[in-house]
């Protein structure tokens, strides 16, 4: 995950500072008949922030409640980085309309883009998850109109659990392991699939749950949670369309 993952983990640091590592993942998707639609991933860590903001103003070291110097330029280069996936994806074929977020005041980052085909959108994901990643993938999403499948690979969630764990590992041992584990038990990492012009009539993921009369699929999960882990939950599906 080379500088991402640098730049991830201090601001997590900054946010275990808080006492807690809540931070929602969102991966929505947006599939129309003919295979076009929209992408956007989003990194909420707002609960960081608030958290952050109320023992800033309980602090009798903090000025009139400002972050620190040190940990507002976490989050700008948090920002930085996520920026240049934006910057990436917009020579890529097939893929227009790329939005950044960076917005460092709410803790919430991430980008959004329209793609022409799952093809292309595979060409992006596979972009960014060897650019900030340092992983190989080749396929993620699978659309023929009539059926859906989302492949295991391309997980973010695994992808930022593996970085916690190995900083985790390398600097504290087995007791800051479990520490981390009940920081981030509440992590989360949640994928909306939305498919305005068919119906989904079943998912092969048993977390998925179904709204807006069957068009939209949200399946969420808990990288740090015991008992889903111990059910081996995966963010892999297979959707029937009618």
């Amino acid at each position: 995950m080379k500088n991402f993952k640098n730049q991830f983990l201090a601001v997590l640091a900054v946010g275990s500072m808080a006492l807690t590592g809540c931070l929602h993942i969102i991966e929505e998707v947006t599939f129309k008949d003919k295979g076009t639609g929209n992408y956007a991933l989003t990194l909420d860590m707002s609960e960081v922030k608030g958290m952050m903001d109320m023992l800033q103003t309980m602090s009798p070291d903090s000025a009139g409640g400002e972050m620190p110097a040190g940990q507002d330029n976490s989050m700008a280069q948090m920002g930085q980085e996520i920026s240049g996936v934006a910057s990436t994806l917009k020579g890529i074929q097939g893929i227009t309309n790329v939005v950044e977020l960076n917005d460092t005041a709410a803790f919430k980052f991430g980008y959004s883009f329209d793609f022409a085909d799952v093809a292309a959108l595979n060409r992006a994901l596979k972009v960014v998850n060897k650019d900030k990643y340092d992983s190989k993938v080749e396929e993620v999403f699978k659309f023929t109109g009539k059926s859906f499948e989302r492949l295991s690979a391309g997980d973010m969630g695994e992808e930022i659990k593996k970085a916690l764990s190995e900083s985790e590992g390398e600097e504290g041992g087995e007791e800051a392991m479990d520490m981390m584990k009940m920081m981030f038990a509440d992590m989360s990492y949640k994928q909306i699939y939305h498919f305005p012009d068919r119906e989904i009539k079943k998912s092969s993921n048993a977390l998925a749950e179904l709204s807006d009369n069957n068009h939209t699929m949200t399946i969420t999960l808990k990288p740090f949670d015991e008992e889903q882990q111990s059910k081996k939950v995966s963010v892999a599906t297979e959707v029937k369309l009618k």
